[in-house]
Order: structure tokens, then sequence, then C-alpha cells
């Protein structure tokens, strides 16, 4: 995968502007990926790319989404970011989004158990 689209995939997603801030976030979501590809998939597909950046986009609205709670506000302003659950839910959908596009090339991490019952 491509580091540096996935950082600029990354900035678009969270309009962050400083990419070497977090890239440890960015390789945390590089390693995600990776560990959840098929054997034989192709990790080179541009569409990991933004499953990647969607992954640190959902880590990076988490880190802030926690932190935004404990600021206080004064005189009745509001703070910068008013939603933060609004914000996570859609980091999170933008997640799905992409995971669904990427389904061929990763495993299912669902198990399904079913037992037939003889006569």
């Amino acid at each position: 995968m491509n580091l540096q689209m996935i950082a600029s995939l990354f900035t678009l997603f969270s309009g962050e502007e400083n990419q070497e801030k977090y890239l440890p976030l960015l390789t945390a979501a590089v390693q995600e990926v990776q560990s959840q590809l098929v054997s034989g998939a192709d990790g080179s597909a541009v569409r990991l790319c933004y499953l990647a950046a969607a992954i640190a986009n959902l880590r990076y609205t988490q880190i802030y989404g926690a932190r935004d709670k404990a600021l206080a506000t004064y005189a009745g302003t509001i703070a910068y970011q008013t939603n933060a659950e609004q914000q996570l839910r859609f980091a999170m959908h933008l997640v799905q989004c992409y995971r669904a596009l990427c389904r061929d090339l990763l495993r299912d991490g669902e198990f399904v158990f079913v037992g037939i019952r003889g006569h």
C-alpha cells in the first residue's frame, strides 16, 4: 500500500494537515488492513489505501471525540466540534463502505456454526 496516498486520503477525510504528526496512526491502520488480507490478495490495490485512510480517520475521530468531551466552554460559547458522536458515526460508516468495497480482498471475520441433528 502506498503510505503517501493513504496520508493524502487521511487529510481529505479528517481535514488534518499535519500528516507526519499522525504517522503512527497511519501505519497502524496499514498494518490492520494487511492483517485482514486473504492469501493471494493484491496488497497494492488502491481501494485498500482508501480503507486504511478511513480506519486512520476513525481512530483520529475517536481520539479527538474523547478529548473534546473534556473541553470546557465559557460565556455560553460552543466548542469547535459540537457533535463528536455524529462525526464518529460518519467515520464508522466510511470504514464500513470501504470495507464492503474491499470485501473480496479481506478475510471475513464472522463465524457461523451450524449443527444438524440426526434423526
